[in-house]
């Protein structure tokens, strides 16, 4: 999952949001994850205040540190 992120905020990144290419079901899918699991695992970044939701589809990385060290 952190690998993901990283790879799309690299890709994606506008003004410090990132655009999800694909809807959580996809997202799940490519990674091989049920969507209760990607979802409870984008939940626990958010509380742990990694990444923040400005909607459905796009996010913005607050701790690229953080989320680097996950993917170590």
């Amino acid at each position: 999952m952190a690998t993901f992120l990283l790879e799309m905020d690299r890709w994606l990144a506008k003004t410090g949001m990132t655009a999800l290419p694909m809807c959580r079901r996809d997202i799940g899918d490519y990674l091989g994850l049920t969507l209760e699991t990607l979802s409870r695992a984008l939940s626990q970044l958010s509380d742990q205040g990694i990444l923040v939701f400005s909607n459905a589809r796009q996010i913005v990385l607050r701790n690229r540190q953080r989320l680097a060290d996950m993917d170590a």
